[in-house]
């Protein structure tokens, strides 16, 4: 669904899956976490197809102090291969360029932790784009509560009315939803172009290009 009648000011966008492609390093340390601990292997294609939802999707079963336990074990692995193996998706640096040059404020908000978020930002060469940067441990409550999106507009001085979401699954599109702001989907996430829809987004985002025409 397409709502034209806003005038969007800033821009803030959820980090893997909708700037980066960080697919393989995510994978390569979450079984690199799972053999330290000693559970059994995932798929990679259920790991991948999980990237932007919690643990609890891909195990249930555990404990919250055995899913910290491995988010924590894949964040020891995940140090040390985050900027080599990730990558900006097509268009992403033409459209980051080209919203700052027609003066549209910028802004990350993500569930991945803060020290991960600034070195890849950094490595990728866009880190400069962004007056606001809000990780996992920046937040009381992760998303899809609204806080980090709550915070960042009021970081950037900006309305609900006059600020795009940019994500690529429906946590996305429900903390989006939360904090009163309009969403755009982009296809070549986790979630893809159908899910996107059926999720209910205001803008399906085919390219990075298609999202020029929004500001």
């Amino acid at each position: 669904m397409n709502n034209p009648a806003r005038i969007y000011r800033a821009a803030l966008f959820d980090l893997d899956g909708t700037l980066i492609d960080s697919t393989r390093a995510i994978v390569h340390s979450t079984l690199a976490a799972l053999d330290e601990l000693g559970w059994e292997p995932v798929p990679e294609a259920v790991i991948a197809a999980h990237i932007g939802y919690k643990l609890e999707a891909i195990f249930p079963e555990r404990a919250p102090d055995e899913r910290r336990a491995l988010l924590d074990a894949i964040g020891r692995h995940y140090d040390g291969i985050c900027a080599g193996q990730t990558a900006l998706h097509a268009g992403v640096a033409a459209l980051l360029d080209g919203l700052a040059a027609r003066g549209v404020r910028m802004g990350v908000v993500t569930s991945k932790r803060r020290g991960h978020t600034e070195t890849i930002l950094d490595a990728l060469g866009v880190r400069h784009h962004f007056a606001v940067v809000l990780g996992a441990d920046d937040v009381a409550r992760m998303k899809p509560d609204p806080e980090g999106l709550v915070r960042a507009m009021a970081s950037l001085g900006v309305a609900p009315a006059h600020c795009l979401y940019v994500g690529d699954t429906r946590v996305d599109v429900e903390t989006a939803r939360g904090a009163g702001v309009a969403v755009a989907g982009v296809a070549w996430g986790t979630d893809g172009a159908e899910r996107l829809a059926a999720h209910g987004v205001d803008h399906a985002i085919g390219s990075a290009a298609d999202l020029h025409a929004l500001f």
